[in-house]
């Protein structure tokens, strides 16, 4: 095989490598808002297909079924939030203890307010006992929880009960008002995600989980 023969036959490859990428990226883009919105048994693989604007079959080519691009989806959608914990839990250690928690609410704030398909993911798959709440349970729920748990226990002093009622508070009062962005519209007048109703969402969250503001 003549050097010109290779590159072309390597270039060909890329090609085709780049648009399963693609491929791939549209049908799980397609699927977060949809599994969100809809939950997983009302949205067919067609639905998929067609807001993804690929040909029919894709999907089975790419992932085998729907219950495969829902586990993408959820891991896509988790590893934002698990990236971002952790960067903010390494820089724990150089700040009081009531910082770094305040630090913990805030963070989960923004990312609600950011990402609120996360939030409305959760409201979908938390309370049906599926094969799906087993997996976000194990594979990120479970694991997220049990790297806040002893630094939140510590820092209040919970017991572990205490602490299960004190992460539901805290991820209901941060999530909520953003994934009930249209009626908080409709209700109030104003869009919670906008950046200063966000900040103060934060801060409001941070004087009544700590009793007040460390910042």
């Amino acid at each position: 095989m003549d050097a010109v023969t290779h590159l072309n036959k390597f270039k060909a490859g890329r090609r085709v490598q780049e648009r399963t990428e693609l491929a791939r990226t549209r049908l799980i883009n397609a699927g977060i808002p949809l599994f969100s919105e809809r939950g997983f048994d009302a949205v067919s693989v067609r639905d998929i297909e067609s807001a993804a604007e690929v040909k029919r079959g894709m999907l089975a080519y790419h992932f085998g079924d729907k219950e495969t691009l829902w586990r993408e989806v959820a891991d896509f959608i988790f590893r934002q939030i698990e990236d971002e914990r952790q960067t903010r839990i390494d820089v724990l250690r150089d700040v009081s203890d009531k910082e770094g928690l305040s630090l913990i609410i805030r963070f989960h704030v923004r990312f609600y307010a950011k990402h609120p398909e996360f939030s409305r993911l959760m409201s979908q798959e938390a309370k049906q006992d599926s094969w799906r709440i087993d997996y976000l349970v194990s594979k990120h729920i479970k694991p997220g929880s049990a790297m806040l748990e002893p630094i939140v226990r510590r820092i209040l002093d919970l017991d572990e009960t205490e602490y299960a009622h004190w992460y539901y508070i805290m991820i209901s009062a941060c999530a909520t008002i953003f994934s009930f962005e249209h009626e908080c519209v409709r209700l109030f007048g104003f869009n919670p995600r906008d950046d200063g109703a966000i900040e103060r969402h934060a801060d409001m969250l941070v004087d009544t989980l700590l009793g007040a503001s460390p910042l």
